[in-house]
Order: C-alpha cells, then sequence, then structure tokens
C-alpha cells in the first residue's frame, strides 16, 4: 500500500479566521505574519490541498524550502536550483535529475513551472523518473493574478527583489499547462480549483514516450 498524507482539517475556528484574513493572506501577509497571527499561509494551504494527490515515492521539483517533502509522511526527497538551506537536493539543473528511470510514483511541482526556464526539458525528465503508472502533480495561478501579486503585491516575496529572469513568466492558463505538459509526454487526468478558485492543480498521468 502506498503512504498517503491525510492533511488535518481545520477547526471552524480557524476556517472562520482563515476566510476573514482572506483578503490580507491573499495579499500583504507573509507566511510568518500567517503564522504569527494563527491564520493559514496560502503556502501552507497550497501544500495541504496538494497533499491530497501525492502518494508513493514523491519527488519535489523546485521544492523551494522543502516543505511539501517535511509534510509528507512516505519517501520523499525535494530538489532546486536554489539553496534555502531546508534539506533539499541542490541541482544545477533539474532538467538533469540523478535519479534512475522508474523511480519515483509522484512527481509534483507547485507555484513553481512559469519560475523554470527550460521547462519543457524539467517536465520530459520527470517523465523519465516516474514508473508507468506515476502521477506529475503540477498547481499554478493565472498570468494576470500572477503579474498582479508579482508586481504590486507579494513585497515578501522572493521575486519582489530580483524580479523575473531571463525564461520566467507570470503564469500559465490551463490551455497553456495543458500544452506543455502535453509536449512532454503527459495527459491531463484531473484539474481542480481550490483557494477561493484562485489556483488551480492539475494532476497528469505518462501517456507515452517523453517527446524528445
Amino acid at each position: 500500500m502506498f503512504e498517503k498524507a491525510i492533511p488535518l482539517p481545520k477547526t471552524l475556528a480557524r476556517k472562520l479566521k482563515d476566510d476573514l484574513f482572506a483578503p490580507l493572506r491573499l495579499t500583504f501577509l507573509s507566511d510568518e505574519m500567517c503564522e504569527r497571527i494563527g491564520v493559514t499561509s496560502i503556502n501552507t494551504e497550497r501544500i495541504d490541498y496538494a497533499l491530497g494527490f501525492v502518494h508513493g515515492r514523491l519527488l519535489d521539483v523546485a521544492c523551494g524550502r522543502n516543505r511539501l517533502v517535511q509534510r509528507y509522511p512516505g519517501f520523499g526527497v525535494g530538489v532546486d536550483v536554489f539553496d534555502w538551506s531546508e534539506g533539499a537536493l541542490i541541482l544545477r539543473d533539474t532538467s538533469r535529475l540523478p535519479f534512475l528511470e522508474r523511480s519515483f510514483d509522484t512527481v509534483t511541482i507547485l507555484a513553481a513551472l512559469n519560475h523554470i526556464p527550460n521547462r519543457l526539458e524539467v517536465l520530459r525528465d520527470a517523465h523519465r523518473v516516474l514508473r508507468d503508472d506515476g502521477q506529475l502533480v503540477m498547481t499554478m495561478i493565472p498570468p494576470g493574478l500572477s503579474a498582479l501579486g508579482h508586481k504590486v503585491l507579494w513585497w515578501h516575496g522572493e521575486d519582489w527583489a530580483r524580479g523575473m529572469g531571463e525564461g520566467e513568466v507570470y503564469g500559465f492558463t490551463s490551455r497553456q499547462i495543458a500544452e506543455i505538459a502535453g509536449a512532454a509526454g503527459f495527459e491531463l487526468e484531473r484539474h481542480h480549483r481550490f483557494l477561493y478558485r484562485l489556483n488551480h492543480l492539475y494532476v497528469f498521468r505518462k501517456s507515452g514516450e517523453r517527446g524528445d
């Protein structure tokens, strides 16, 4: 049997407080500020939602502070090209994963594909390391909302100071996500909206060869 995380349900009081503070936690409050006042941060909410779709051996690409792997009860490894000092495996290029073929059941890329310049190559290598019945789980927000957030609202994010690098974009539409993943050999299986319907979660299955 696969290990699977079941996020703890919110108490009614926590849910009411999260809803009350929704305009602030969606905009100006950092993760640390949210924790300080006892509301759920957007990053935590994203991880909570994604955990419901993760099973088996997990690889989290562009894992940031490695929170997803830290929360997952089964085997998991996070990789990133930046060192956030949270136990992730640091690589020069996440399109060259140091893992054997078909060695993971789930690959996740949460709120990060738009920040990966060589995203198609990364997805192709994710295809390589996934088992034949494995799944790719991604989250993404639409380009307009992303641009508003990165340029105006999310002063606490790492992108605020450094700006957007070459090859980075402000999010993807659902059609664009399906096209990019399809070019890497994946087929869309499930699509959910969450976090007040502003965020999207996609579950893809391997549909054949990785589209080299």
